[in-house]
């Protein structure tokens, strides 16, 4: 009887005692970290900028490719149209193939009132119509930068599990266990004060060859005969780049000319500079079938491999490309062979904007460094 009591006793002691519970560990403050990006109001490049204005050193990717803006068109613009898709603020972030999916590669720590900081053209980032569109006066803008966190199931409650690398942020060294990593920085908003043009303002178009200042007054004066290339290329890589030129007659009268591939140029300004593709070409002998006939107001279209037509090496590395046309058949008469043709100068007014993601030739990235 004694014994079965004992075992009552202890069973009654193990229940009421239960599992040993873990004590919840504090939660650490965020790390004391700014991030900026201001704008240009002249047309170039942006600027993005993390400062450590904390105590102790943090690690963060530095790698302007995380980046993400967030656009709020003016209130007139919203409500211009009434396509509710068409009115949701643009959200500009790169492909999951140019976007880097770890925080290592790229890590530098930051001591303690340091900062690194890099420029950027926020068309890589906003290269979708609507999103170009946003790019306007008025407009804000919120940048973000790392991971966004993945968005919540409907009637999910939040979850209560610390976060997961990749982190924007990560405490080392004396920062450990003092403060918190962060998956993603967040910057104040502000207003553009003026619009993010395609073409920029300013600069000379760089042509091939020796262009005269004749040829210059003769690209800028009205001839009538217009080219026009598509708004926007997209590609991973730039191996193989093709479009089109668009060649109009907005003469009074129908005009004949070689126009060909190999007839065009195109001045090509992008990351590492500007470069001029093909050179006016010289057509000894003339070949009658070799011309064509434009109708008043008619088109004609020719497809063009640009990576054939520029030096090697030109779309290489990743940002964005502007592709400007010129047509130059001065040296291409038809006259000899009795053809009254069309012997002129004329140039694109708006370029192809090419935005090329990721490097030909996959390289380690150069280290970053700080301010």
């Amino acid at each position: 009887m004694a014994s079965t009591c004992g075992l009552a006793l202890l069973t009654t002691s193990v229940a009421s005692t239960g599992a040993p519970t873990k004590e919840r560990e504090p939660e650490l403050p965020p790390a004391q970290v700014a991030f900026k990006v201001t704008p240009d109001s002249n047309g170039g490049p942006w600027q993005l900028r993390i400062e450590n204005v904390g105590e102790g050193p943090v690690r963060v990717p530095a790698d302007p490719r995380l980046l993400i803006l967030e656009l709020t068109p003016t209130p007139d613009a919203a409500t211009a149209t009434k396509d509710k898709k068409a009115t949701a603020a643009p959200r500009c972030i790169l492909p999951a193939d140019a976007r880097p999916a770890t925080d290592d590669g790229s890590d530098l720590v930051i001591p303690p009132k340091r900062s690194w900081s890099a420029t950027f053209d926020p068309l890589f980032y906003c290269f979708g119509a609507r999103e170009r569109a946003a790019l306007v006066a008025g407009t804000a803008v919120k940048a973000r930068f790392g991971w966004p966190a993945p968005a919540p199931r409907a009637g999910a409650k939040p979850a209560a599990k610390a976060p997961s690398p990749p982190f924007a942020v990560t405490p080392v060294g004396a920062s450990v266990g003092k403060v918190a990593p962060a998956k993603a920085l967040e910057a104040d908003a502000f207003l553009l004060t003026a619009p993010v043009i395609v073409a920029r303002p300013g600069g000379e178009t760089a042509w091939g060859g020796d262009v005269s200042a004749k040829d210059k007054e003769s690209d800028a004066a009205p001839s009538g005969v217009t080219l026009s290339i598509p708004e926007a290329l997209d590609a991973a890589r730039g191996g193989e780049l093709a479009t089109t030129v668009t060649l109009t007659n907005g003469t009074d009268r129908p005009i004949t000319l070689l126009y060909r591939p190999d007839m065009l140029q195109f001045a090509v300004s992008g990351p590492g500079g500007s470069v001029s593709c093909g050179l006016p070409r010289s057509v000894a002998a003339p070949i009658r079938e070799l011309f064509i006939t434009v109708p008043v107001k008619g088109k004609t279209t020719t497809s063009v491999l640009l990576t054939t037509t520029c030096p090697a090496g030109t779309f290489d590395e990743p940002g964005i490309y502007r592709v400007t046309p010129r047509l130059d058949t001065t040296g291409a008469s038809g006259r000899s062979i009795g053809l009254r043709t069309w012997d002129g100068l004329a140039a694109g007014k708006a370029p192809l904007l090419v935005r090329v993601r990721s490097p030909r030739n996959p390289a380690l990235p150069p280290r970053p460094t700080l301010d």
